[in-house]
């Protein structure tokens, strides 16, 4: 790539979204974000970052490096439909949208993107005025591109839906629900199931075998057993209690649609959500057999955070695994940022 392309990630989270840049040789300088264990993870993975905790409302943007791309996801709680019904605080959401925007207009970076949900559609304006922005200058800022995008279509075992904004250069599609070949003469490949991912791994009830490996589901590497964190033990598993309350919240709602119980592994999962509550209707479930047995159970950490394709010996840092869902359920598919980070390569080439 010759000079490598420089980024600053607010709200970087575990690095989902640095991650696709950083395995494209980009250059990640600079990350903050305000939640302990997400800052320790992203220092963990990217030791040659400068990676900071601080309160990004509060952040003094001339102590922020200038870069070539800006990126982030402002936290996207109130957008969400899970929040109230889908009736969270738009207002309290976009104090975060448009502080992440105020950074942008001061770096003046050569292309930006800011990840959130799609519903922050309903309420993002096509431009704001720089007063707004905390600017103390007329004018505007303007918000050029809005897309919605299908991880799915990208590579991942995911189906999770995500708005882009910003300046960036549209993401190749590589894979569909469907397969066809275009006018354009361009052939997509089917999206990646869960079983994919699921089946890559060993049970988590048994013991990490020595001189056994795993083989990365997303990057075909290998590692083995007795190195991969944060798969084995009970820690997915649902007591009968907990799976039957699971199934009827699924399959007998009251008021919202029938689910699939257990996950249907044969399509790309669910979102991967950042609870992950045993008894939970938003909870993806697998069904596994223990001798006779049948069992219902979670996607491991490990099995999400692959889910979300992050590399096998990506680290966590968390006290207990509320802790480490949480990162994973927060993060952007790294085949999504991926994608956006070739797409910018080919316009620098």
């Amino acid at each position: 790539m010759g000079k490598k392309l420089t980024v600053v990630d607010f709200f970087c989270g575990a690095g989902g979204l640095s991650e696709g840049f950083r395995q494209l040789g980009f250059n990640v300088i600079y990350a903050a974000d305000n939640w302990g264990p997400a800052v320790e993870t992203f220092k963990l993975n990217n030791p040659d970052t400068e990676t900071i905790k601080a309160d990004v409302l509060k952040l003094d943007a001339s102590n922020v490096p200038k870069a070539d791309i800006v990126i982030g996801g402002p936290p996207c709680t109130e957008f969400s439909a899970s929040k109230k019904g889908g009736h969270g605080d738009f207002k309290k959401g976009l104090i975060l949208v448009k502080r992440f925007l105020y950074y942008v207009h001061e770096l003046r970076p050569k292309w930006w993107i800011m990840e959130n949900v799609p519903r922050l559609l309903q309420t993002l304006p096509d431009k704001f005025t720089l007063k707004e922005l905390g600017v103390d200058k007329e004018g505007y800022f303007t918000i050029p591109k809005r897309q919605v995008f299908i991880a799915a279509d990208f590579g991942a075992p995911q189906k999770r839906i995500r708005l882009l904004s910003g300046v960036y250069p549209t993401p190749t599609q590589t894979h569909a629900e469907n397969p066809v070949t275009t006018l354009e003469g361009n052939s997509y490949q089917k999206w990646v199931p869960m079983r994919h991912v699921i089946e890559s791994f060993p049970s988590p009830l048994n013991k990490p075998r020595e001189k056994y490996f795993v083989k990365d589901p997303i990057y075909g590497t290998r590692i083995e057993e007795t190195e991969l964190e944060d798969h084995f033990g009970d820690h997915s598993v649902m007591s009968e209690e907990e799976a039957d309350r699971n199934r009827r919240q699924k399959t007998q709602h009251p008021y919202y649609g029938k689910m699939k119980f257990p996950d249907d592994l044969d399509r790309p999962s669910r979102t991967v959500m950042a609870t992950q509550f045993n008894a939970s209707r938003e909870t993806m479930v697998i069904e596994m057999k223990v001798g006779k047995k049948t069992i219902y159970r979670k996607p491991t950490i490990r099995e999400a955070a692959s889910l979300q394709c992050y590399p096998v010996d990506y680290k966590f840092v968390g006290s207990n695994p509320t802790t480490k869902y949480k990162l994973v359920g927060n993060s952007v598919p790294v085949k999504l940022s991926l994608a956006l980070a070739n797409a910018i390569l080919k316009k620098t080439d």
